[in-house]
């Protein structure tokens, strides 16, 4: 009974530690990416509202590769607090040990463990398949959805500029437009009274209709001009098939990775593969880690568990660059990071505890 009561405070804290952690990073992470959209959305390269629906893609594609960081942090600052306040020194004089300790941290790293799997394995990939699609439709439609009064608008399609000077009051119409583009070596300049977004039921291809205005025909510096007027002018903005997305390595679906020859793939498989296996790794060698004086300062181990962390994840980054380039065979891979962890973990704990801490009570 009192060890599970133990077990479930342990896991309680760890709990709330992870949660904490997991929050402040992915909100670092989230905030740089929405920087960047926002800065493409202040350009006119890309449109306001897919913001929200891209960073949401990048929240299921980066939640995978945050949780072994977090977690292990999370263990730490849990532990860590436990040994600071003398609750640990209390858990070892009821028999409280290390291999308690584990039974503890296995009740909330395994299902963790399946969570990362699945986040890895499954929802990362296509998170990323998806996010990169919907940001790429996003950047070809921007000249239709970026359309604002009193500023010049860039259109990469158009490969020209438009200006529109006012909506009309119900939104539908624009007034005073203005269009600079070039066709054929020319520059062509179309002013118009109004103009409106219309699309092409046949192809699907979207149109900004100009209404009563005047085009002009030439090349700067010329005098040799043509002048028109129309009734109806139509530029063609986007077209309706979608731009050929590129399917990058990290939004291929696994089963593709599995039956695949190819270094790349067999790099990016263990690198999702590592995700999981961080989990428990980081895990084993919290622990030992996270053991301290109550003298010790609050965050005394926290700056060793960031630099082991990115020691091991750049670790695992490099395996992946040699496993990519050949000068590792696939069946050591990055296999040996993780074993080097491991028994830095069971070395480490053997060290503080004795060859026979496992089996007594301290």
């Amino acid at each position: 009974m009192i060890l599970s009561i133990v077990s479930r405070y342990l896991v309680r804290e760890i709990a709330l530690a992870w949660l904490a952690v997991t929050v402040v990073l992915v909100a670092v992470l989230f905030t740089n990416r929405l920087v960047r959209y926002l800065g493409d959305a202040a350009s006119g390269a890309l449109p306001g509202d897919v913001i929200l629906v891209l960073m949401g893609f990048k929240a299921l594609s980066y939640t995978g590769l945050v949780i072994p960081g977090s977690f292990f942090l999370g263990v730490i600052l849990a532990l860590g607090r436990l040994y600071r306040d003398s609750e640990m020194a209390a858990m070892g004089a009821c028999g409280i040990g290390p291999r308690q300790l584990y039974k503890a941290l296995a009740l909330f790293a395994l299902p963790l463990t399946l969570f990362v799997s699945w986040l890895a394995l499954d929802v990362g990939p296509w998170a990323a398949r998806e996010g990169r699609e919907a940001e790429q439709l996003a950047r070809e439609t921007v000249e239709i959805q970026a359309v604002r009064p009193g500023r010049f608008i860039q259109s990469s399609r158009a490969e020209g500029m438009f200006y529109i000077e006012r909506f009309s009051e119900d939104g539908s119409r624009m007034r005073d437009v203005f269009v600079q583009t070039r066709q054929g070596g020319e520059q062509i300049l179309l002013a118009a009274s109004e103009g409106y977004i219309d699309v092409d039921p046949d192809t699907g291809d979207q149109y900004l209709v100009l209404v009563d205005g005047r085009r002009y025909d030439g090349n700067p510096g010329s005098r040799q001009w043509r002048v028109m007027e129309y009734e109806l002018h139509g530029v063609r903005i986007t077209e309706g098939d979608p731009p050929d997305v590129r399917v990058r390595r990290d939004g291929l679906p696994t089963a593709d990775l599995w039956g695949s020859s190819d270094l790349r793939d067999l790099a990016e498989l263990q690198w999702r593969l590592s995700m999981p296996l961080m989990v428990i790794t980081l895990g084993l060698i919290a622990i030992p880690l996270s053991r301290s004086s109550p003298r010790d300062g609050r965050y005394g181990r926290l700056l060793l568990a960031v630099l082991i962390y990115a020691v091991y994840s750049n670790g695992l980054t490099v395996a992946m660059g040699w496993l990519e380039d050949g000068t590792v065979s696939p069946v050591v891979g990055l296999w040996p990071i993780h074993l080097l962890v491991a028994a830095i973990g069971v070395v480490w704990l053997m060290k503080q505890y004795g060859l026979l801490g496992w089996g007594r009570r301290s």
